[in-house]
């Protein structure tokens, strides 16, 4: 009987730290993002999701409201990890998607785009073209501060 509890109770742990987090964003995607030959961040308008207006840029379907480069690479290395905690926190995703921060990296010919919604807990990895919608914690105002620290500010009241 016991064992057999055991046993039980080791599949529900496992089943647990599938659904709530423990993992991490996958090897390559993390290769392309930390050695980046181009490497951006962006500040995202939650409310405007579909196509802007003429001449308003937009990220995967998103008005971006700014945006920069990160050339240093210990500040490129901090956003990742940042990124990173997030997903090894997992969350329950909600259904909405209303991101406000955004990550572009290219490295070799190879593109990587986050698109974070710490709101409903989905981080949307576009790589070449694929799109996966993984579970993330709320580390807002971490990549929010470290946005700041690379120049990136929302707009007041966005």
């Amino acid at each position: 009987m016991r064992c057999f509890f055991v046993a039980r109770a080791t599949a529900l742990l496992l089943l647990a730290a599938s659904v709530l987090g423990c993992g991490s964003l996958p090897d390559a995607t993390v290769a392309v993002l930390e050695g980046a030959d181009s490497f951006q961040v962006l500040a995202l308008d939650p409310d405007h999701a579909g196509e802007p207006p003429p001449g308003v840029e937009s990220f995967h379907g998103h008005q971006v409201l700014a945006k920069g480069d990160v050339a240093d690479p210990k500040a490129r290395e901090r956003i990742v990890g940042i990124v990173n905690a997030g997903v090894r926190k997992g969350g329950t995703q909600a259904k909405c998607f209303n991101p406000r921060h955004g990550v572009h990296a290219v490295r070799e010919g190879h593109t990587v785009d986050l698109v974070i919604c710490y709101e409903c807990s989905a981080l949307d990895v576009v790589e070449d073209g694929r799109s996966t919608t993984i579970p993330t914690g709320d580390v807002q105002a971490d990549l929010d501060e470290a946005f700041r620290a690379a120049g990136i500010v929302r707009p007041a009241g966005r």
